[in-house]
């Protein structure tokens, strides 16, 4: 991983770049030209010097240095810093973790097993340039040592993790050893690969004369990707053009596959198509042969274009959904709220409330809900709670009990709670350092967009919006930039497949003369814009009664009836616990 990306996003001039591409002239303190992303006679493309952005006025393109060099360059993020690196000599930082590196493990293999492989269509040549051994090893499911196969995983042409399979599909990899694809280096200076979800689907493309392929460590899995192993070694995937993947054809693998796509970008990534009744590709091998395998990955299509949609790329989903209905939605699992809202892919949700209302608070609670549930990771950018202190409130939430001080002892989390309750949050959250960052609508999202390639979080939290800093550019209303800002915010959520939170603050409320109360905030309340209301897809808004305790939750939008309905639920907030309570 790099870690020295923002020294050399600092260094980017970002005339010098686009002037690469652009013919600029000077235009006030900005320059200008003809948009290279649109067709125009009168330059509309704007480019400032010393805010180091650029803004068409005329298709909508934004964004710094490095979104233009993946913007016109078609590179992905990556790319865009080494381009930059190498334009002003700034060395590439690396961060290194520890591993530990299991003991090679060098025994025979027994006759049995060649003949174990051997019914599966894998040659002995084959098992021999894999570098496949065998060992007694203690195994979970056998609960105790049994001899078992050992798929060596080697990077840099050295063991650094080993892959135990025994009878019974009795798995387990070496323990505290980095997770890595399977045949890693066989696609050193490949221009393109295979991903698959297994090593003898691995070698059964070895088999059939493709030597470009790698598997996963450990299966598809079922629920959220974390994907670890991409985590490591995504650099050996960013010199690839084509990325085809082969994962099994069940819904898993199907999981797998549009996480694997998410991650490295789905315009490189092409798809198989399966022959009836085969599932993997060590299936295809046994029933079809090696020429088969070689015509489907010859005949692999290219993931669907961005934009255009044919009833045949849809067709699947549209007779799973009249077959079991649609997708319900991550549900909290927070009593009668559920009723009333779920979260899905791809949306936004929007949440305001009356002041001093909690709304930031409950947010932290449907956040950790959804985390425990649905193990979603979380990325947060919060600009009014330092990251410390933030953590602390989100640990209140896995815990239900204060962090801090209290003058009944059985209010505050244990020592052991404690533990759990930060390992949990470090599990499932991360932080913006927004000191670090540019935090503008296109800095953000473009930084979002890395933190999702590259750790493959699946919430979203932007806490408050009037803290980022809205660039509105000349001759543009506020409400023409809210818009525009709010539908980047949605497409980056339709691309990376996220659910992306805002905390939105009203305008100025009044109190009622006789109640002393806030009103109940709508969406149209909040300042700025009713684009707020218009574009977003859910829309909560928070509202405590102080006379009490109690606090109600007005769900105020949503825009797909399956994911819920709009209608309030009440919540008693727990002042000595910090906890809310259905009422």
């Amino acid at each position: 991983m790099i870690s020295n990306i923002e020294q050399i996003k600092a260094a980017a001039d970002i005339v010098s770049i686009i002037q690469q591409h652009v013919k600029l002239k000077k235009s006030g303190p900005d320059m200008e030209g003809l948009c290279p992303f649109h067709t125009e006679k009168t330059p509309s493309f704007k480019v400032s010097p010393s805010k180091g952005i650029y803004k068409c006025f005329g298709c909508g393109k934004s964004g710094d240095a490095v979104q233009f060099l993946i913007e016109h360059n078609n590179f992905n993020y990556i790319q865009a810093i080494k381009f930059i690196a190498e334009q002003y000599n700034i060395p590439i930082e690396e961060e290194t973790k520890t591993y530990e590196v299991p003991q090679p493990r060098l025994e025979k293999l027994q006759p049995d097993t060649i003949k174990f492989f051997e019914q599966r269509g894998i040659s002995n040549n084959t098992l021999l340039r894999f570098g496949i051994t065998e060992c007694v090893e203690w195994m979970p499911k056998a609960n105790k040592e049994i001899r078992a196969i050992c798929f060596n995983y080697f990077k840099d042409e050295a063991i650094v993790n080993i892959k135990f399979r025994a009878k019974d599909k009795d798995f387990k990899l070496a323990k505290n050893a980095e997770l890595i694809f399977y045949n890693l280096d066989a696609i050193k200076d490949e221009t393109s690969c295979v991903i698959v979800e297994g090593e003898i689907d691995c070698l059964s493309l070895h088999e059939a004369g493709i030597y470009n392929a790698v598997s996963v460590p450990n299966g598809a899995g079922i629920g959220q990707q974390q994907l670890k192993y991409l985590d490591n070694c995504w650099q050996f995937f960013e010199d690839k053009e084509r990325i085809i993947i082969f994962t099994d054809n069940d819904d898993p693998g199907k999981n797998l596959k549009e996480e694997i796509a998410r991650r490295l970008g789905k315009d490189r990534c092409f798809v198989v198509e399966y022959p009836e009744g085969c599932k993997d590709a060590n299936d295809i091998l046994l029933k079809h042969g090696k020429l088969m395998l070689q015509s489907i990955i010859e005949q692999a299509k290219r993931w669907p274009i961005d934009g255009l949609t044919s009833v045949d790329d849809v067709f699947n989903t549209v007779v799973d959904y009249y077959t079991n209905g649609y997708p319900p939605g991550a549900e909290c699992g927070i009593g009668e709220f559920d009723d009333y809202l779920r979260f899905g892919d791809g949306l936004m949700t929007i949440v305001t409330g009356s002041p001093n209302s909690g709304k930031s608070e409950f947010l932290d609670y449907i956040t950790t809900s959804l985390a425990r549930r649905h193990n979603w990771k979380f990325c947060v950018c919060s600009f009014e709670n330092p990251t410390a202190i933030h953590v602390a409130k989100i640990m209140e939430k896995f815990i239900r009990k204060s962090f801090d001080f209290r003058k009944d002892i059985n209010h505050r989390m244990g020592k052991e709670e404690f533990e759990e309750a930060i390992y949990l949050t470090d599990m499932y959250f991360s932080f913006i350092n927004i000191a670090q960052v540019d935090i503008s609508i296109t800095g953000l999202l473009s930084k979002l967009t890395e933190v999702v390639k590259k750790t493959g979080v699946k919430g979203i939290v932007i806490d408050p919006w009037n803290y980022i800093e809205h660039k509105i550019p000349t001759g543009y209303t506020e409400t023409q930039y809210i818009s525009e800002a709010i539908s980047l915010i949605r497409e980056f959520a339709v691309k990376t497949s996220t659910h992306v939170f805002i905390v939105a603050h009203p305008k100025k409320l009044m109190k009622d003369p006789g109640t002393k109360q806030y009103p109940v905030a709508t969406m149209y309340d909040i300042a700025g814009s009713a684009h707020f209301f218009n574009k977003t897809d859910n829309g909560i808004s928070v509202h405590r009664d102080f006379t009490s305790t109690q606090v109600d939750v007005h769900i105020q939008k949503v825009r797909f009836h399956f994911h819920g309905k709009i209608g309030n639920t009440s919540f008693n907030f727990d002042t000595f616990t910090r906890q809310y309570n259905q009422i």
